[in-house]
């Protein structure tokens, strides 16, 4: 795979606004090309090679890896609407990095700010640390959010974290979120989104949940009184072929969508 290393040249005053960095802008291209790509500072119009050294080469979308360190903390929407390649991030980012993202894979060394992975459409997004509010969630206006592909954040996710999920069974679409921990209403608007939950959940998880799968190994602090005890199980079938072992307890709803739902709510018993 051929790589395509950046460095940020100093520290930022203002959020970066770095679309253009992904691996469908950077395939096929000098490093003289890609230093010319569009970026926007404040309220100027500048270039990637203004802000980052750039070395390496570039091959086509699906062989492109590019490679950014130092502190990029403050620049936002890296990888946003890319189809392939990998994106490796070496540091703390900011906001709605890999947003619109259909395929290709991007690691972020370090936590993440608000609306990682919004609206994802394909691919994988990995936080190593924690991530801010709104991971994987629709944007303010829209109904449908994530669709399909796979976040997984080792630390906690903030509020309204995947909100609007929405798969899709014929097309074998299963937006996945795997996290450590999360905020308060979690999967909220749940169309078939998959949650996967290593610790606690704070209240509201699953609000106004129609259908999907809610799986959490900790406590949640305060169950919605519209989910119903179904039984215990002793594991949980995803429906991306995964199986959880262990002893839940089965919930069904949310119960004021409608008297009969397909939502599935498992916590630890």
């Amino acid at each position: 795979m051929a790589e395509i290393k950046l460095k940020i040249k100093k520290k930022l005053d203002f959020p970066l606004e770095a679309d253009s960095i992904t691996p469908d802008n950077f395939a096929g291209k000098t490093t003289a090309d890609i230093k010319k790509l569009p970026l926007y500072y404040a309220t100027k119009q500048v270039t990637i090679g203004d802000f980052f050294d750039v070395s390496g080469k570039s091959t086509d979308v699906a062989d492109t890896k590019i490679v950014i360190d130092g502190d990029v903390s403050n620049v936002k929407r890296i990888g946003e609407k890319m189809t392939g390649g990998e994106i490796v991030i070496n540091s703390d980012i900011g906001m709605h990095i890999g947003n619109h993202m259909s395929g290709g894979k991007i690691t972020v060394n370090g936590n993440a700010d608000d609306w990682a992975g919004a609206m994802l459409q394909g691919g994988e997004l990995e936080i190593t640390g924690d991530a801010g509010h709104y991971v994987g969630s629709a944007y303010r206006g829209y109904w449908q959010g994530m669709k399909n592909g796979t976040i997984k954040v080792k630390g906690k996710v903030g509020v309204e974290s995947m909100l609007w999920a929405k798969s899709s069974k014929p097309s074998n679409k299963w937006p996945t979120l795997y996290c450590g921990s999360a905020d308060s209403f979690l999967g909220i608007h749940n169309h078939g989104g998959t949650i996967v939950v290593e610790g606690d959940v704070d209240r509201c998880v699953g609000a106004d949940q129609a259908w999907g799968n809610i799986v959490i190994k900790g406590k949640v602090s305060r169950l919605l009184p519209s989910y119903k005890k179904v039984g215990e199980v002793k594991e949980v079938q995803l429906p991306n072929g995964e199986v959880i072992k262990g002893k839940f307890i089965e919930y069904s709803g949310d119960h004021t969508i409608k008297k009969e739902t397909n939502g599935r709510l498992y916590i630890a018993a």
